[in-house]
């Protein structure tokens, strides 16, 4: 299955609110979908979908800009974001962590980055000063963030910055604008 999140009402010609799946036949909704713009997905490994973005609500529940739909329903992860969330990444351990314009996650100050561990929301460490934008995870099981930024954790880093899981470091001197993409290569090219 492919997943599609947006700024869409219609897939295929099937209503289907910000948010569709394809079968490699058709497409279809996952129920009422959402109630403004999904800007991230990511699947966890049992093969539930998780959605970002601006929505507060996600098929009819309260959900604040994310949200895991299961297969048949939608659910909120705690109380959710204060603000948009654009980026979604799973580690190996099966943390979820979530970047974006928040400043609060599940009522906890976790300034623009935060990590989800299937039962409640945690800031890593004093988070950014700016946006974050792109999440990847390294082979070592680093988080590495990207965004329109200067500091992460109390230290500068120039839009780029890894989290080893207890601190916050710069990838040299970082890189002059906004990072919107990551993606991380396991092969030599």
């Amino acid at each position: 299955n492919l997943y599609a999140g947006g700024w869409f009402g219609t897939a295929g010609g099937t209503a289907a609110l910000y948010v569709a799946k394809w079968n490699g036949t058709n497409w279809s909704a996952l129920g009422p979908g959402m109630n403004d713009k999904v800007m991230a997905l990511a699947i966890d490994g049992s093969g539930n979908l998780y959605a970002g973005g601006y929505f507060t609500n996600a098929g009819g529940v309260s959900a604040n800009r994310i949200a895991r739909w299961d297969g048949t329903s939608w659910s909120a992860l705690g109380s959710g974001m204060d603000d948009a969330v654009f980026a979604l990444a799973f580690d190996g351990g099966g943390n979820l962590y979530a970047t974006g314009f928040f400043m609060t996650a599940g009522g906890v100050s976790a300034a623009h980055v935060a990590r989800w561990n299937g039962s409640s929301w945690s800031a890593l460490g004093s988070g950014l000063v700016g946006v974050g934008y792109a999440l990847a995870v390294d082979g070592g099981g680093n988080l590495i963030v990207g965004g329109d930024f200067t500091n992460a954790g109390g230290s500068a880093a120039n839009n780029v910055a890894l989290w080893d899981g207890t601190t916050w470091s710069s990838l040299r001197s970082g890189v002059n604008g906004p990072v919107r993409a990551l993606v991380r290569s396991t092969a030599a090219i």
